[in-house]
């Protein structure tokens, strides 16, 4: 069934990421290397691409929080801002998993201001902020707002 077919590359698309950051993370040794070729050297002394063990690499702060907006995505929820709400609380209850990782001080400041109360709607922007982070979280987006019916519920 289409429905099947839909889970199934849902849930592919998740786990790839997951080994794509992984790789690309390598429990933090290269997330700020901004030398392709150095990545590359040091991935052939590791045996090359198809023989790194990945079983204690660990993904980044951005795939930890993107595995909480893939699960707020696949719950059983009602509106839009429900789902958003789902989400700042799973987004602070991730927070439990950052020992080891790097988030960014704009990811602390705006869960500091959720653990504290603040409504995601109201977390101020930063002009500070910088990186990837946001578009690694929301990969998943994608996944289950596909269609063009579903434009409205992407733009605010």
């Amino acid at each position: 069934s289409q429905v099947a077919m839909m889970k199934e590359r849902y849930i592919a698309s998740m786990v790839l990421a997951g080994v794509g950051d992984a790789l690309g993370y390598r429990n933090g040794m290269w997330e700020f290397t901004f030398t392709g070729s150095g990545i590359h050297m040091e991935c052939a002394q590791l045996g090359g691409i198809g023989k790194i063990n990945l079983t204690k690499w660990k993904v980044s702060d951005d795939q930890v929080m993107h595995l909480a907006t893939g699960a707020t995505l696949v719950a059983n929820y009602g509106t839009i801002e429900e789902t958003c709400n789902l989400m700042a609380k799973r987004y602070v209850l991730s927070f439990e998993d950052m020992r080891g990782r790097s988030p960014g001080p704009t990811t602390i400041k705006s869960i500091q201001l959720l653990r504290d109360g603040c409504k995601y709607t109201d977390i101020p922007y930063s002009p500070a902020g910088g990186g990837c982070g946001g578009a690694m979280r929301a990969m998943c987006i994608g996944l289950r707002y596909f269609s063009e019916a579903d434009e409205d519920k992407l733009i605010a």
